[in-house]
Formats: structure tokens, C-alpha cells, sequence
């Protein structure tokens, strides 16, 4: 016959692993690039990579712009948007940055001046705080221009049980937003 000490413990293992294999039924993925550039450009006829030079300078010049850390393996995807003439419509950035625990993968649309056009959450992988991918907590960033722009609790408010999603997504924009003022084909 079983203990109370030996119910307790199985019932903690499967607590735990229900609580793992829940945390992950949380996982939805929103939107493709694609769509998510047709959303934040709506504008641009055709999209084209846009090759982003990130050596040890352009890294450092973004943390620095940014006033936020770059962490490892930062490899944003780039593109820019032309309109039917062929002519600059915007560009369109891809990352992804980690919430409390889980990756959330974003893009981020800037018009030709920099000015942010829009924010897509892409795919969501936390249990709690989707609601980053409410159109009011997006709606903050359009038309800032620059990193200075975009801060966390003054410029950008912040969503109770989301704190960390909300901080990480607008660290995240201030680092794109860097890069595109840095690199951005506009300058």
C-alpha cells in the first residue's frame, strides 16, 4: 500500500510533467513573414532581402543606440519593400527575442523616413501574456523614429502578466529601430 509520501511525490512528477506539456500546448504561431509583411507594408508591390552588415562595430553601435544589450546570435532577417514603381516603400525586420521563458518571434515595419509602421507578433510560445498581440499594446510604437523613442514603462506602457514579453518585444524594436537608422537605406 501505497505511503501519503510516495502519493505526494507521483502526484508532483505528474503535476510537473502536465505543466510542461501544457506550457507548450500554449505555442501558436500567428502569422508568416509573408503576411506580415504585406501588414506592416501594404504599399509594397514586392519585397527584396536586404543584407544587413552586423560585424562587431554595427553590434556594438546598436547596443549603444539601443541602450539595451544585443544578445548572442542577434541575426535579424531584413527586407525591403518596393512600391509598383520600383521605388522604396519601407523596409521590414524579423527577430526574435525570449519572453520570460519561450522565444517570441516579431517583425517590425519602418516607413522610408525610419518611422515605425507597425508591429506583428509572428509566433508566441509562453503560457501567459499573448497579450502583446493586442492591436492597443502594438499601436504604441507607430511612427516613433528611433531607439530614444521607444522606452519601456514611459514611452511604451506595459501590460499586467505580460511585464516580461512587453519589455523584451520593446527592447527588441529599440534594437531594430537602431539598426535601421544605422544601416537604413534612407540615411
Amino acid at each position: 500500500m501505497p505511503t501519503r509520501r510516495h502519493t505526494l511525490r507521483r502526484g508532483a512528477a505528474l503535476g510537473l510533467g502536465a505543466g510542461l506539456w501544457n506550457s507548450a500546448a500554449f505555442a501558436a504561431v500567428y502569422l508568416d513573414i509573408e503576411q506580415a509583411r504585406k501588414l506592416l507594408l501594404p504599399e509594397a508591390a514586392s519585397f527584396q532581402s536586404w543584407p544587413l552588415a552586423l560585424d562587431g562595430a554595427a553590434l556594438a553601435a546598436i547596443a549603444q543606440d539601443s541602450h539595451t544589450r544585443v544578445p548572442p546570435g542577434f541575426a535579424p532577417a531584413g527586407w525591403t519593400g518596393l512600391d509598383a514603381q520600383g521605388k522604396p516603400a519601407g523596409w521590414v525586420l524579423a527577430d526574435r527575442v525570449t519572453g520570460k521563458y519561450e522565444l517570441i518571434d516579431y517583425a517590425v515595419g519602418f516607413a522610408p523616413d525610419g518611422a515605425i509602421t507597425g508591429v506583428e507578433v509572428l509566433a508566441y510560445r509562453e503560457s501567459h501574456g499573448s497579450e502583446i498581440r493586442n492591436l492597443a499594446w502594438r499601436r504604441q510604437f507607430v511612427g516613433h523614429k528611433g531607439p530614444a523613442q521607444l522606452r519601456f514603462g514611459e514611452d511604451i506602457r506595459s501590460i499586467s502578466g505580460a511585464t516580461l514579453s512587453c519589455q523584451h518585444v520593446t527592447e527588441g524594436v529599440q534594437r531594430l529601430s537602431a539598426l535601421v537608422a544605422l544601416q537604413g537605406p534612407h540615411k
